[in-house]
């Protein structure tokens, strides 16, 4: 058998291992010929797993050879020090959630809206799950002419409409299951900040404190750094009171929406037509605020964020309702636009979330190594790395805007 593997392929990862999954996958006594396995990304540009893509050429009987492209999403090896980035996967349990969305939670999803004669569709196919690694094997939707958007240019109308509408589903199907299943979140009960620990802290905290050194850096702006730095000191109370359950309406947050989360297909023209989330590591049960402030603080164009916000959110709101309420004739309690709107509001400290750890990375140069490891090291290359990410064209830009923002908001008190 022919291979090519990369030396960044996990150690679990050969020749024997290809067999039996491909048995699993073709369910008939098939013949691995070749296989190769590359990461999805540049050679450090994973962050919460490694995703890997691997083109198997394959025979089954006496017929005609075939082939077939997989996506391998599994953690870190152990060859990577558990600590920093990759102590922050283990404890949060990426891989875990990620098993637990693809072999049953989207599942039901799906055949929760075809009992109302919706098809829409939230991710790709997932043909296997080895729950003995905690590895999930996807198709691979580049066969289907999906891809992903210009993280740097960010997303226009089109592509923003898209996703708010297809989240507003994926959040309408997550109370409903919820509702028939009270327990069926339990493997995410986990947000982002917890009270005991094991959570996104540390992570957000690297990036806020570069974010302080690269705001003190800009002559006039002394008032803002003080009060970036006053906030820093209740940034996880802060995060903890975002996260925990609103007292009238909660959703499973998909949790890391963001443009590189998503994979379009496009029409002759060009046009967005459909997406699909490609990432379900860090979803946890919240208010849907949460997903939004995420989504609309670090991937849309600068024009849109600010501008378009209340309409964004209407938009999304429109399709949560049509959907849980016309759709699934959900009688418990719904907030009304203003309410939610108002939820909203109170859910803004979350953009500082968006605006100081997510954007940088979406902004962050082409071609520039790029890891969890690295993200939040706090030896030399870390340091320079995050430095390097805030000086990425339009960070200082989007920051700027934004700190008036927040301030004339309350954000920062």
């Amino acid at each position: 058998m022919a291979t090519e593997v990369n030396d960044e392929v996990p150690r679990f990862l050969n020749s024997a291992y290809v067999e039996n999954l491909m048995k699993k996958i073709v369910r008939e006594k098939v013949k691995v010929v070749k296989y190769t396995v590359n990461p999805v990304a540049k050679k450090g540009n994973h962050y919460g797993s490694i995703v890997l893509r691997m083109v198997v050429d394959y025979t089954v009987g006496f017929k005609e050879q075939k082939q077939i492209s997989l996506i391998l999403k599994t953690g870190y090896d152990d060859k990577y020090n558990e600590e920093g980035g990759v102590k922050f996967t283990k404890e949060f349990d990426f891989q875990k959630r990620e098993v637990h969305m693809y072999g049953k939670v989207l599942d039901c999803f799906h055949d929760l809206l075809s009992s109302i004669n919706d098809k829409t569709t939230f991710s790709c196919r997932c043909y296997t799950i080895d729950r003995t690694t905690n590895t999930t094997i996807l198709e691979d939707l580049l066969v289907r002419q999906y891809r992903c958007a210009n993280r740097i240019e960010r997303l226009d109308l089109n592509h923003t409409k898209l996703i708010l509408k297809k989240l507003a589903k994926f959040h309408a199907c997550s109370v409903i299951l919820k509702k028939k299943e009270p327990n069926v979140y339990e493997p995410m009960e986990k947000a982002l900040f917890s009270r005991d620990g094991g959570d996104a802290r540390d992570f957000c905290l690297a990036l806020y404190d570069a974010g302080i050194d690269f705001v003190s850096k800009w002559p006039g702006y002394e008032y803002y750094v003080n009060k970036m730095k006053q906030f820093r000191k209740k940034f996880v109370e802060k995060g903890i009171e975002m996260c925990e359950l609103d007292k009238d309406f909660n959703v499973l947050l998909h949790g890391d929406m963001w443009n590189m989360n998503t994979m379009f297909k496009y029409d002759h023209d060009g046009n967005p037509v459909d997406v699909l989330f490609v990432d379900y590591q860090v979803p946890y049960y919240a208010s849907p605020a949460i997903d939004l402030m995420y989504f609309i603080h670090s991937s849309i164009k600068e024009d849109l964020r600010l501008e378009k916000q209340d309409e964004l959110v209407q938009y999304y709101y429109k399709h949560l309702k049509e959907t849980l309420i016309d759709g699934f004739k959900y009688d418990g309690k719904f907030p009304s636009l203003l309410e939610f709107q108002i939820i909203v509001l109170k859910k803004s400290p979350f953009i500082i979330v968006s605006l100081f750890v997510v954007l940088p990375i979406c902004l962050l140069t082409e071609g520039t190594d790029a890891n969890l490891i690295t993200l939040i090291s706090q030896d030399e290359e870390g340091v320079k790395f995050r430095e390097k990410m805030f000086n990425s064209s339009g960070v200082a830009e989007a920051i700027k805007k934004m700190l008036p923002y927040l301030d004339a908001k309350g954000v920062f008190d």
